[in-house]
């Protein structure tokens, strides 16, 4: 899990020794024994897990079990202000609000704010239960500000935003106060938030295909993605007439095309995003039959309703 999170950190963690390590993670039992033995460090910050959700003695911050990947980014996040702190560098927890025009404003008001790179705060913007934000550069720009489930605004092209998630440099994620959120709402269109998920995949995976999906399954385009509006390369319009003529997996997809595996991973992580990726059904399990609540496409959806209609015939279930 954590060679997966560091990139996204910023480049700002690596592993090492835990003897030679700024922040160690490690059960909290694994810590208790530590601390009666005298060779738990001072200046060392302990990450424990535990079914606790108060950190034990000696402990700067708990993850309770199952391990959940964004808890643990926060907390690295949070020791990382408090490294800070320590070694006398500004924190950053806190700035000053910025104006609707992207320039430095004084205000009363401070308002929350976590420095992180480009694509970990596209990430947890898109998360479900994320609170309206606003993603501003080094010199307190406004990149984007975003409406968690409807949409998001942003003054640069598709492109530009594009480069930048591609770049990952560091950026300030920051609560909106009531006066920007009510003026967010108020906005008749908001860009859809589909589109920045499209955006987000296709400007770098790191090679890692989206957990939804397997490398030895074939997949297919449903419907061929609309490059008049969605931001793309010149091999996504060839893998698209690809998979839209037949199924493949990402690596005949990569081979088809004359692409890297890295390039076609990154497009068929945004194709499914959108919900315009299915499954070969030729290569679906025989031994499947549950549905899952979670449906990323109609034609899932289809597949659900297929599924179901023998048990309708048979009187076992009525139509919503």
């Amino acid at each position: 899990m954590l060679r997966l999170l560091l990139p996204m950190l910023g480049n700002r963690w690596r592993g090492a020794e835990s003897a030679d390590s700024d922040v160690v993670i490690l059960e909290a039992e694994t810590l208790a024994e530590m601390r009666g033995a005298g060779t738990a460090r001072d200046d060392t910050l302990y990450i424990v897990f535990s079914d606790d959700p108060s950190p034990p003695p000696g402990a700067f911050a708990t993850v309770q079990r199952p391990l959940n990947s964004t808890r643990l980014v926060e907390l690295l996040h949070a020791a990382q202000a408090e490294l800070h702190k320590r070694s006398g560098v500004l924190d950053n927890t806190t700035i000053t609000a910025s104006d609707d025009a992207g320039n430095s404003a004084a205000s009363n008001e401070d308002r929350h704010s976590i420095s992180t790179a480009m694509r970990t705060a596209i990430s947890w913007a898109l998360q479900e239960n994320a609170r309206p934000i606003a993603v501003q550069d080094s010199r307190r720009a406004k990149i984007l500000t975003l409406l968690p489930g409807v949409g998001y605004t942003s003054a640069l092209r598709s492109n530009e935003l594009a480069d930048l998630i591609r770049a990952n440099k560091q950026v300030d994620v920051v609560d909106l106060n009531q006066k920007e959120l009510a003026a967010l709402r108020s906005r008749r269109r908001l860009v859809p938030l589909r589109k920045l998920q499209w955006i987000y995949w296709l400007t770098g995976s790191d090679g890692q295909i989206r957990r939804e999906l397997k490398v030895s399954r074939r997949y297919r385009l449903r419907k061929y993605p609309d490059f008049a509006v969605l931001p793309h390369y010149r091999a996504d319009v060839l893998m698209a007439s690809l998979l839209k003529a037949e199924p493949l997996t990402v690596g005949d997809l990569a081979q088809r095309a004359g692409v890297r595996l890295e390039t076609a991973c990154n497009f068929v992580n945004a194709c499914w995003s959108i919900g315009y990726l299915v499954a070969d059904r030729a290569d679906a399990p025989a031994q499947r039959k549950t549905v899952s609540t979670d449906l990323e496409s109609e034609a899932d959806q289809r597949e659900v309703g297929g599924l179901m209609a023998p048990l309708r015939k048979l009187g076992l279930l009525r139509r919503a």
